[in-house]
């Protein structure tokens, strides 16, 4: 058996044989192999022997066909003397690299062969399909999730990148996605930084999907986005951007000529409808509303927007409840797995990524019913994934006397790349859009965490950072 040396489209058993040779000749070259795992090799003797030499070499010794005898003898045929074969067989560790990406490629073939027979399984059995459709998903996802072998480098040596982003910086090649709100963009250090996930969390009827879809198209007049509507039908989203867009009263597009306005307001309304359509025609907005896509299907219809837009400079998903698959049985790993792949497509297409949440319903037990961290539901995983996390609260939602109606407080929590603090922004609630204030806003209530307000405007939050 030791000497089995075949090799098929599944299987190499040379180079498991080469990598193991080669880490015997040259300890030191597990260091250029750190995504290689034992599970990746095909034979049972081989995972042994690997994961032994990465114990040994870890521990900080050297390891031989000698040391590795101590402990295999006996769970490996032939142990010495095989260890010797493939120690005499490699000359050098110099192609190690390469035979070892060709073992993780191997695996990944095995994985998606055993997936096929599984999927076989899974059509013959009484569950729903749907539920068989999430399962094949969420193990196809966690396959596709392959780790770029990166070496470490010298601060010295990156300098000379750094200065050519710089440089890019200067020149407007490089900048942030703008949300097109002045006060947060100016919290924000002037937008949404590209390769990053941001959260935007809210109690029901603040605003989040007027939220997420406006700043969509604000960046589509320029740019390209993208939103993803999981909650609402198309033509609801339609609704909503015709409403925004054409400054029309949602209610008077669902019973257009059936309402209470007069014919000059009829009028006006028709124009609007004329006008939006005239603004859409000028925007890179994709819209997809097909209900329950997990993680790798809002990865696929990303690739293939930009792909044909050329460019993708924003992705909002509305929400996070709604996104299905997840390999573990246990919520709050599945809502780590999610916000991990979100991040990861963020990096994959260098844009930023908006991911719409809703809070639970602690925050409406306080007085005070501003959100803070806690109230994210399984926030764990949201904090340490996110780079930004955005509360949107509106104090008119719960006080009828509230001196800030109109007014929805947008409290930056967490910036990763910044400092928080709370802008404010116009909410038109008829019309289902978001605009800056007309003069600079304060908020007039405590909010948690301090006895006194803090100090905002366009900005004036970081700037003058938290006064508790």
């Amino acid at each position: 058996m030791n000497d089995l040396t075949h090799d098929d489209h599944s299987v190499s058993i040379r180079a498991e044989q080469h990598v193991l040779g080669a880490l015997l000749v040259d300890n030191d070259a597990l260091d250029r192999i750190s995504d290689l795992d034992g599970a990746h090799f095909f034979r049972n003797d081989h995972r042994l022997i690997f994961d032994e030499i990465r114990r040994q070499v870890v521990a900080g010794h050297r390891c031989d066909p000698m040391t590795l005898m101590s402990t295999l003898q006996g769970k490996v045929e032939n142990c010495l003397q095989y260890l010797g074969k493939l120690r005499a067989s490699a000359v050098s560790a110099v192609n190690i690299r390469r035979h070892a990406e060709i073992i993780i490629d191997k695996a990944a073939k095995r994985a998606l062969h055993a997936l096929s027979i599984e999927m076989g399984e899974l059509a013959a059995s009484t569950a729903p399909a749907n539920v068989c459709v999430d399962q094949v998903a969420s193990k196809l996802e966690a396959l596709a999730q392959t780790r770029a072998a990166q070496e470490p480098e010298r601060l010295s040596e990156m300098m000379t990148d750094y200065a050519d982003l710089l440089e890019q910086r200067m020149a407007g090649a490089v900048r942030p996605v703008r949300t097109g709100h002045e006060p947060l963009d100016e919290q924000l250090d002037g937008g949404l930084e590209r390769g990053t996930l941001t959260v935007v969390a809210a109690r029901p009827g603040m605003g989040k999907t007027a939220f997420g879809l406006g700043v969509a198209r604000n960046v589509a007049v320029d740019g390209a986005a993208m939103f993803y509507s999981m909650e609402m039908s198309r033509m609801q989203v339609m609704d909503r951007n015709v409403s925004a867009i054409g400054r029309i009263p949602l209610a008077w597009l669902r019973k257009p000529g059936d309402s209470q306005a007069s014919n000059s307001d009829d009028q006006v309304y028709w124009s609007g409808i004329t006008h939006a359509f005239q603004k859409a025609q000028e925007m890179n907005l994709v819209i997809d509303a097909q209900p329950g896509l997990n993680t790798i299907e809002i990865r696929a219809k990303a690739r293939k927007t930009k792909r044909q837009l050329g460019a993708l400079d924003l992705i909002v998903i509305d929400q996070l409840s709604f996104i299905t698959g997840g390999q573990s049985e246990k919520s709050y790993e599945v809502v780590g797995e999610h916000t991990r792949a979100l991040v990861a497509l963020a990096k994959e297409l260098d844009c930023a990524v908006v991911l719409l949440c809703q809070l639970n319903r602690e925050c409406e037990k306080r007085p005070n019913k501003r959100p803070i961290m806690a109230d994210l539901a399984l926030s764990g995983s949201i904090e340490q994934d996110a780079a930004n996390i955005i509360f949107l609260y509106r104090d008119e939602v719960y006080n009828d006397d509230s001196p800030d109606k109109g007014i929805c407080e947008v409290n930056c929590e967490k910036l990763r790349q910044g400092r928080p603090g709370v802008v404010g922004l116009q909410y038109i609630g008829a019309q289902t859009r978001f605009e800056d204030p007309s003069t600079p806003w304060y908020p007039q209530r405590a909010i948690p965490g301090g006895a006194s307000p803090r100090a905002t405007g366009f900005g004036a939050g970081r700037r003058a950072g938290v006064m508790a």
